[in-house]
C-alpha cells in the first residue's frame, strides 16, 4: 500500500465534481441507511467517537425530491456513491454557508479520490451553479473526517444569476473507488445564515496579505485534551499546549479571531520513540492539520506553512496562517482570503495518519500546538473602526488551561444558524462579482467604496472554487 500524505489543503481536484448529476430530474438510488438515533439539538457518537449534532433528516434522491433545510444543523448519513439532496430558500441580500461533514469509520479502506463533494445551485430553469468544492483524502491509508462547504455571496452589482431570492438546492455526492469502504458515512449538514451589513454602513478594504510572521511562542506548553470535532471543540486562547492523538484521529480547538486580526498557528510532533519489533517500512504515516472560518468555510494557508507532513517519529511541523479577517474578503478572488470574512470562532483541525508504527499498538502521539493571533481588534468590519474596548494589540498570549475562554467579544458577526446549530463556531463561492490582485480601498466620503485601480475586474469577473482538501 502507497503511504504517502495528503494533498496539501489547497489543491484543486484533479476531475471536478466527477460523476455528480446535477440535472434537475436526476435520481441516485438510495444505499441502505445507517441507524443513527439522534434528537434535535442532541448529541450522537459516530464512529471514532465523533460527537455529532443536530436534526435527523434524510436528503432527497434528486432535485424534486431535496429535503428542506433551514438555517441549523441536521444529521444524515451518505452510502458509496450517492447523492444527497437539500433545497434552502435564501433571500436576496444575506451570505448563506452550506458545509457537510462526513464522519466514515477511522482508517477504513479508502482511495486517493473517495471522499465527498459539494454543489450549490439555483432551483428552477436556469440551474445556475453558485459554487461547488470538494473534499478528498488524498491518501490511501484509512479514511477521516473531512469537510466541505460552499457559500452564497450576493455580488457587488445585485445582478447575478445566484443573487435572486429563492431556492436553492444543495447535491452532496460520495466517490468511491473499488475496494473502498462500502458503509454508509454519518453526514453532518450546518446551514449559517450572514445578514447584510446596515445600510449606509462602508466596510474596510480587504486584505490578502500575510504580512511579516510572528516571532514563534516560547514557554511551557499546558496539557489541553483537544475536542472529538466541530460540536465539542476546545477553546483555546493564544498560547502554547500539549495534546495527544491516537491514529487516525483527529483534535479539534477554536481561537476567537476578531476583525483585523489573523491567526497563526504551528503543531508540533517531536521524537517519538519507535514501538520495538517494527519494520522500517511501517514506520510511516502522516500528520496533517485544516482550520475552518465561522459556517465551517475550509481556510487556505496564507503563510509559507504546511498543512500536512510525512511523520516517522522524526520531529516535524505543520500549520497554517490567514490573512487578517476583513469584510470585502469575501469578493476577494483568492482562495486564501475568501472564506475570512467574519470575525468569531475559527478552528483548528489537527490528525495523526492512520498507519505507521502506533497503529498496531494504539500508541498516542504528543503534539505541541503553538497559536497566535496578532493584530489590533477591531470594533466592526467598517471602515476606518476603532478599536475594540478592552482588547490587547498584536500577539496575545494565554495562560493556558484546556478550557480557558477568551473574553465575550464585544463586536460579533450577523451570523445565525437556528436552535438545531446552536451558535455559529468559527470555501467556496459562487459567482458573485470578484476582485483580482491589488486589495480593495473603501473611501469613507459621501459612504462610498472605491475599489481603486479594479473596478472593471469586480464587475465582469464571476468565479467559482473548486477546492479539494484531504485529513481532517
Amino acid at each position: 500500500m502507497e503511504r504517502r500524505p495528503p494533498s496539501r489543503p489547497g489543491r484543486r481536484a484533479a476531475a471536478a465534481l466527477s460523476g455528480l448529476a446535477l440535472a434537475c430530474s436526476a435520481t441516485v438510488a438510495l444505499a441502505a441507511p445507517m441507524a443513527l438515533a439522534a434528537p434535535t439539538g442532541g448529541h450522537d457518537a459516530a464512529p471514532g467517537g465523533y460527537r455529532l449534532k443536530g436534526e435527523r433528516t434524510t436528503g432527497g434522491t434528486g432535485a424534486r425530491t431535496a429535503a428542506p433545510i433551514a438555517p441549523g444543523q441536521y444529521l444524515d448519513t451518505i452510502g458509496p456513491d450517492q447523492t444527497r439532496w437539500y433545497a434552502a430558500d435564501l433571500d436576496a441580500v444575506s451570505t448563506a454557508d452550506l458545509s457537510a461533514t462526513a464522519v466514515p469509520r477511522p482508517g477504513a479502506a479508502v482511495g486517493f479520490g473517495d471522499g465527498i463533494e459539494l454543489r450549490l445551485a439555483a432551483a428552477g430553469s436556469s440551474g445556475a451553479t453558485c459554487a461547488d468544492q470538494s473534499a478528498h483524502f488524498g491518501q490511501d491509508q484509512g479514511a477521516m473526517t473531512l469537510t466541505g462547504a460552499v457559500s452564497r455571496i450576493p455580488s457587488h452589482t445585485h445582478d447575478a444569476s445566484c443573487d435572486k431570492a429563492g431556492r436553492y438546492l444543495l447535491a452532496v455526492h460520495r466517490t468511491t473507488a473499488a475496494g473502498s469502504d462500502r458503509a454508509p458515512w454519518p453526514l453532518e449538514l450546518r446551514f449559517a445564515d450572514e445578514a447584510p451589513l446596515p445600510a449606509g454602513t462602508v466596510p474596510a478594504g480587504a486584505r490578502t496579505d500575510y504580512g511579516t510572521p510572528p516571532a514563534p511562542l516560547t514557554g511551557t506548553p499546558k496539557d489541553v485534551t483537544g475536542g472529538s470535532g466541530f460540536n465539542d471543540a476546545t477553546r483555546l486562547t493564544p498560547g502554547v499546549w500539549r495534546d495527544h492523538l491516537l491514529p487516525a484521529r483527529t483534535r479539534w480547538y477554536t481561537v476567537h479571531v476578531g476583525w483585523g486580526q489573523q491567526l497563526s498557528y504551528a503543531a508540533e510532533f517531536g521524537n517519538q520513540p519507535v514501538p520495538s519489533g517494527t519494520s522500517v517500512a511501517a514506520q510511516g504515516t502522516f500528520v496533517s492539520t485544516a482550520a475552518y472560518a465561522p459556517g465551517r468555510l475550509p481556510v487556505q494557508d496564507a503563510s509559507d506553512a504546511r498543512g500536512d507532513r510525512s511523520y516517522d517519529g522524526s520531529p516535524v511541523s505543520v500549520g497554517l496562517g490567514t490573512v487578517p479577517v476583513t469584510w470585502t474578503n469575501r469578493w476577494v478572488d483568492g482562495e486564501h482570503a475568501q472564506a475570512v470574512h467574519d470575525a468569531g470562532d475559527y478552528t483548528i483541525a489537527v490528525s495523526l495518519g492512520p498507519e505507521g508504527a502506533w497503529a498496531a499498538r494504539a500508541t498516542a502521539v504528543g503534539v505541541v500546538l503553538r497559536v497566535q493571533v496578532t493584530g489590533q481588534e477591531l470594533a466592526g468590519p467598517q471602515y476606518q473602526a476603532p478599536p475594540l474596548a478592552g482588547r490587547a494589540t498584536a500577539s496575545v498570549t494565554g495562560n493556558g488551561g484546556g478550557t480557558a475562554r477568551a473574553a465575550a467579544p464585544e463586536a460579533t458577526s450577523a451570523r445565525t444558524t437556528g436552535p438545531a446549530g446552536g451558535p455559529a463556531p468559527g470555501a467556496a463561492s459562487g459567482p458573485t462579482s470578484r476582485v483580482t490582485g491589488t486589495d480593495l480601498l473603501a473611501a469613507g466620503t459621501g459612504g462610498g467604496v472605491a475599489l481603486a485601480g479594479v473596478v472593471t475586474a469586480a464587475l465582469l469577473h464571476r468565479a467559482r472554487n473548486r477546492t479539494d482538501r484531504g485529513g481532517a
